[in-house]
């Protein structure tokens, strides 16, 4: 193993150099993250003056209820599945860990408690994130509520489609299975609009609510295998919205203005999503438990840890616009979650997602974030 990551380690000088990060002593401002272990995302900062203030700006009852889903996916499942091989972040001791952690939240009176008691009795890591400087990109995800259709007719014509008897991966492509109609007949439900329909495949789950009255709950079941690309950086790359002004809301408003656009930029992303009908009216991560509003996360599961516990610090200076930081003198959110989720759009150290709920007010809060800020697991020492 000791070639691998010698091997590991050029590779990632090699990544620096050609992005062009500088290795100078008299630029170099921050240190690199280099993972301790090879395929992770994480570096265990071993420094306690280096660990962030553990306080927690949400309601202790959801974070308990997040701990009690992670804890059921432990119980579950004795083995990750999903390619994180990180060797101390055993099935057993993120059991013990949730369970310590989770006693510790119900003790503790106030943030200082919390804070001491984590510094104590816990292990730190750090995503590495982008550059390998912790940078982390955190938008926001939940379940819209469409209004729909078993049957086509004028009103609803753009089906979402479950896996053909003939799937295999890779599948063809969007634009070839749109503009050849290879999906007849795996119609699950009809919408009113394409980017509607798109946007589900984005999401990975929704509640259509159908005109007969009664409601559809739609899971994701299996994609394509080509890359995902998201129609949000081409439109910022096309220069047609600033990266800074970018969120769900002003993506929708945009094709509502220039509706001819919208099939150029869909057959930009070769992902394709298949879906399946669910029983279940709360949405349920990738590790198969539910997730719940502002903490779970959706990250790439084989760099970090599937039901682990983490910590987000969100930064302000890309929320300002978005009405998130409220409070002229806050500077940054922080919260505990559940690593629960992952997404088409989640394939690096930089990426998470944070789960907003169901309906519009959720899928509002949800498109508004995109900032930046850091991601951490603890690990019961």
């Amino acid at each position: 193993m000791k070639w691998r990551l010698n091997y590991f380690y050029t590779g990632i000088i090699i990544i620096l150099v050609l992005t062009g990060v500088n290795f100078g002593c008299a630029t170099q401002k921050k240190s690199l993250l280099i993972p301790e272990e090879f395929g992770s995302g994480l570096v265990e900062i071993k420094d306690p003056r280096q660990f962030p203030y553990f306080r927690d700006d949400y309601d202790k009852n959801s974070l308990l209820l997040s701990i009690d889903h992670s804890l059921r996916y432990f119980a579950m499942s004795k083995s990750n599945k999903y390619g994180f091989r990180m060797k101390d972040f055993s099935h057993e001791k993120q059991k013990e860990t949730l369970e310590y952690f989770r006693n510790g939240v119900v003790n503790c009176n106030n943030d200082a408690e919390l804070n001491a008691f984590i510094a104590e009795h816990f292990r730190v890591f750090q995503a590495v994130g982008k550059r390998f400087y912790g940078q982390v990109h955190y938008t926001g995800y939940g379940t819209p509520i469409y209004q729909g259709s078993l049957t086509a007719d004028s009103e609803f014509k753009y089906p979402l489609y479950k896996k053909p008897a003939d799937f295999r991966k890779p599948y063809f492509k969007r634009k070839e299975i749109q503009e050849n109609n290879l999906l007849k007949g795996n119609e699950i439900v009809y919408l009113k609009s394409k980017l509607d329909a798109y946007l589900i495949h984005v999401q990975g789950s929704a509640q259509i609510d159908l005109i007969s009255g009664n409601k559809l709950y739609i899971g994701y079941a299996a994609d394509s295998g080509h890359e995902y690309t998201s129609i949000g950086q081409q439109l910022i790359l096309d220069g047609k919205i600033p990266e800074e002004e970018l969120t769900l809301s002003e993506l929708i408003s945009y094709f509502d203005r220039h509706p001819g656009e919208l099939d150029f930029y869909i057959n930009k992303n070769d992902r394709f999503i298949f879906f399946e009908v669910v029983n279940h009216a709360v949405p349920h991560g990738c590790i198969g438990v539910p997730v719940t509003p502002m903490r779970s996360i959706a990250t790439d599961k084989k760099l970090f840890p599937a039901g682990g516990l983490a910590f987000v610090v969100l930064e302000s200076r890309k929320a300002k616009k978005t009405g998130w930081f409220t409070k002229k003198n806050v500077v940054e959110k922080l919260f505990f979650v559940s690593d629960q989720d992952t997404g088409s759009a989640i394939q690096t150290a930089a990426r998470a997602d944070i789960y907003f709920g169901i309906g519009e007010r959720a899928m509002s809060d949800a498109g508004s974030l995109n900032t930046y800020g850091r991601l951490y697991y603890l690990l019961k020492r």
